[in-house]
């Protein structure tokens, strides 16, 4: 892989245009998604708590921006030590495009989080035989196996903005170093994937104008792929551990003894803090180190990373913080992602999509595959709106507009709009 077409500013669905050094294509890519619908409604959308009552502890919103913040400092970083970058780019333009990549990494998350995939893809499983009859084995795994960075790559490319058109029509950099697993769902071992079967086409032609060398449809993934994923991680994993102190599932000094594992012994730095301030400043201070750790472990892989044969690979896996982060999310799965609270609404959250996707799959099902024309059937294709299945949309398009419109909807909405179908 090379620099020169890995950094490509031309943009999906647009004709080439002269590089403007006043306004670069990178910081029009971050603008568009911070000002779409799709990134607006996350503000309201489960990160690890469902339904949050405390405004303290974060939606997927604002822990977007935060990746974000820290993908930047992790491209500025690698760019200052790339020797010869290409005409047009520089480290903070490096910065840029992860920068944007990081702000659209979960652009595509249904409601409820990581539960919502589960429960759609469960949902499906057990019963999507009737709606699966036009459908090919591939096909059926888009929703058998939904995936909110498939979900994404479908927003970014084909339903925002320019809808069915190039979506927000996003640079090849930006676009390439936001997919953390560039490939389609080809064997059942495989869990992550950030394409559709609808969005391969999509996929080769990005894959080919940055030059991700791969065959069979598995492509090696951008170097600054991994920068965005290194930032999601570092994220997740230090400030869930804040939020979970500001919900009082763990204590203070829990919080403070792991955050310690990263940042060292730093109680002469916390005299005088309260316990709040005390964790805000390990917090920072961890994220730092962590930052630090990520930059020198992909230059370590520097060569595997640009031919391709490094693989999926969770940076910094072999820096000194390697043990404590995985101490962390150790005790994250034990404590903070099993909380009664969160079981409860995660449970709450599976009658409230089952009641959405049995409501519009019928919906669809009885407009496309039996033409009829139900009142109940015509108000649930009404209601979908920009959404309901064009003329001429077979099973397989229709069944995306409803993983489309259902995604797209927040927890609060999703909740609301289930209580009054039901009728409650």
């Amino acid at each position: 892989m090379q620099w020169d077409k890995l950094l490509n500013c031309d943009r999906l669905n647009e004709a080439p245009k002269p590089f403007d050094e006043a306004r670069n294509p990178f910081s029009i890519d971050f603008d568009r998604i911070i000002f779409s619908d799709s990134f607006r409604r996350l503000d309201r959308k489960t990160q690890v708590h469902p339904m949050r009552s405390n405004d303290n502890v974060h939606s997927r919103l604002p822990h977007s921006l935060e990746v974000s913040c820290v993908g930047r400092s992790l491209g500025t970083l690698v760019g200052a030590r790339i020797e010869k970058l290409p005409e047009h780019m520089n480290p903070d333009r490096i910065g840029q495009i992860v920068q944007a990549a990081c702000l659209a990494h979960d652009i595509g998350n249904p409601p409820f989080g990581h539960m919502g995939e589960t429960i759609i893809s469960e949902w499906f499983t057990t019963n999507g035989t009737k709606y699966f009859e036009s459908l090919s084995e591939s096909q059926k795994t888009d929703f058998t196996a939904f995936e909110g960075n498939a979900q994404a790559l479908r927003i970014m490319t084909r339903l925002a903005m320019y809808k069915n058109d190039g979506g927000l029509r996003p640079t090849y950099a930006v676009i390439a170093a936001m997919m953390k697993y560039p490939w389609v769902k080809y064997n059942d071992d495989l869990k992550k994937y950030c394409a559709f079967r609808s969005e391969s086409g999509i996929l080769e032609d990005i894959a080919q104008k940055t030059g991700l060398a791969g065959e069979d449809g598995v492509y090696s993934r951008h170097p600054l792929a991994y920068l965005s994923e290194a930032a999601d991680d570092i994220c997740y994993s230090i400030i869930d551990l804040e939020d979970a102190y500001e919900m009082g599932i763990l204590r203070y000094e829990e919080v403070r003894n792991l955050m310690n594992g990263i940042c060292g012994a730093a109680e002469e730095k916390l005299s005088g803090k309260t316990p709040k301030e005390a964790i805000a400043y390990l917090r920072a201070i961890a994220i730092n180190k962590c930052v630090g750790a990520v930059v020198d472990e992909f230059f370590e892989n520097y060569g595997a990373i640009m031919d391709g044969s490094l693989g999926k690979y969770n940076l910094p896996e072999n820096s000194v913080f390697a043990e404590p982060v995985k101490r962390i999310k150790d005790l994250s799965s034990e404590v903070i992602y099993q909380n009664s609270r969160k079981l409860m609404l995660e449970v709450g959250a599976y009658n409230v999509m089952s009641i959405l996707l049995e409501t519009f799959c019928e919906a669809v099902y009885d407009h496309v595959s039996e033409g009829k024309s139900k009142d109940r059937t015509n108000h649930i294709i009404k209601i979908m709106g920009d959404s309901a299945p064009a003329e001429g949309d077979g099973m397989y398009e229709a069944l995306h507009k409803v993983t489309d419109y259902i995604s797209g909807m927040t927890d609060n909405y999703a909740t609301e709009m289930a209580r009054q179908i039901s009728g409650i």
